[in-house]
């Protein structure tokens, strides 16, 4: 496993970890579950558009 595939799977992991963390925290802070999904959506964003930019790149160098 390289570099990018590794910020691949933290992203997935951390996205993983927000909804979790939103729901766990919800005692705390009424708005948390709303605050980790919108993370959550944020690094899955961020993922897939980093995912796009790999294949561009590995595409050109094919």
């Amino acid at each position: 496993m390289n570099n990018n595939e590794g910020i691949n799977i933290f992203l997935l992991i951390f996205a993983v970890i927000s909804i979790c963390g939103g729901l766990l925290l919800t005692n705390v802070f009424i708005y948390s579950p709303l605050i980790g999904w919108l993370l959550a959506g944020f690094c899955l964003i961020m993922n897939f558009t980093y995912k796009e930019e790999q294949l561009k790149y590995r595409n050109r160098e094919d």
